[in-house]
């Protein structure tokens, strides 16, 4: 109920599926490292790092730390922090907005689920209202690449809500087309979209992570267990030969490239 889908489409429901709700995740993870006996260095900007092969040294704005190994997962900082390997990561940017729902069918407490429609140009996603006031709507495909992920423009253009309301009026017409707030955020591509999670190819005592492509947070604990075992034993048991730093998807030519023009109706 609530969603209207192309006579073309198929439908696929996983009753067991969820959200993942940002902002607690990321505290629950921080307060159990604390308890684990981590320090957390926030406001701390690195301005550059260096390794022999045993130690490794982390200089920042304030401090300089020194340890036998090091993990790297900088996000949208990733080429700058992994400069020497000329990894192919692009970032865009990503417009996200809420919409006024006045419907109850897309509240969470009536069940409704996230939601991904797929579309031979484009892709969008959304999750139920949690403030039965508003849904969470936006735009997997596509994005603006930006030089500097400092400088990201986060205000609210007519471009970023075009296709998005389109998408709205198509398939969730209970779903008004005013913005009611918006925020911006950030994909690091890979071509092929897949992680790259490997070990330097230089420094053995360095782990790297990079390029998301827009859907790694909720695989934020099996990537952290497959960072540990890098840095502590030098390999890990998990299925992680597929996003090695050398595959050779990685320097092919992006299935769908961030910033390519897409046709102004995809829906």
């Amino acid at each position: 109920p609530g969603f209207v889908f192309p006579d073309d489409h198929d439908v696929v429901l996983e009753p067991g599926a969820g959200t993942l709700l940002v902002d607690d995740c990321v505290r629950a993870n921080l307060d159990l490292a604390v308890k684990l006996g981590a320090t957390i260095r926030g406001g701390e900007p690195v301005l550059d790092w260096s390794s022999n092969g045993t130690r490794v040294q982390i200089r920042t704005a304030t401090s300089t730390y020194r340890a036998r190994s090091l993990v790297i997962t900088a996000g949208p900082w990733s080429q700058a922090c992994l400069r020497g390997l000329g990894l192919p990561l692009q970032v865009v940017r990503k417009f996200v907005g809420w919409f006024p729902c006045p419907s109850e069918q897309l509240q969470e407490q009536q069940g409704c689920p996230t939601y991904f429609f797929e579309f031979p140009h484009a892709t969008f996603y959304g999750f139920p209202s949690f403030d039965n006031k508003t849904v969470k709507v936006a735009e997997h495909s596509g994005g603006e690449v930006v030089a500097d992920p400092l400088t990201v423009d986060r205000d609210c253009h007519p471009r970023d809500l075009d296709r998005l309301q389109g998408f709205l009026r198509s398939h969730l017409p209970s779903v008004q087309t005013e913005v009611a707030r918006h925020s911006v955020c950030l994909y690091t591509m890979t071509p092929d979209q897949h992680f790259v999670i490997d070990r330097h190819p230089e420094w053995s005592n360095v782990a790297i992570a990079a390029g998301f492509s827009g859907h790694g947070f909720k695989f934020c604990p099996v990537v952290g267990e497959a960072l540990a075992d890098l840095v502590q034993t030098g390999s890990t048991s998990l299925p992680i030969q597929f996003l090695a730093i050398n595959r050779p998807s990685l320097n092919q030519p992006s299935v769908n490239p961030p910033g390519t023009d897409l046709d102004e109706n995809p829906l």
